[in-house]
């Protein structure tokens, strides 16, 4: 699973799934099964997901997407348009 370290710092949020297949939930709430698994501001889900393709990470607006990165390069690229959203959606 990907470091949570820059969603820590700036939001409440839950992830939910394994390390190839998860997604995150912005939420204070846990996320038990697919009804609890829900955004307490889904503006915020939007941005995040925004902000990581115009970085060049494509995650799909559904639940759940695959965290495949191939080289060492593409996790970089991926931890650092985490880093862009997430402090995107500290900005809304």
């Amino acid at each position: 699973m990907p470091s949570q370290r820059p969603l820590r710092q700036y939001h409440a949020h839950q992830i939910c799934g394994d390390e190839t297949l998860f997604d995150v939930f912005f939420t204070t709430g846990p996320c038990r099964d697919y009804r609890s698994a829900k955004h307490d501001d889904p503006a915020q889900n939007a941005t995040y997901n925004a902000t990581l393709r115009q970085h060049g990470i494509f995650k799909s607006p559904g639940k759940l997407y695959p965290f495949l990165a191939i080289t060492p390069e593409d996790l970089e690229k991926t931890e650092y348009a985490i880093e862009r959203a997430v402090q995107s959606i500290a900005l809304t």
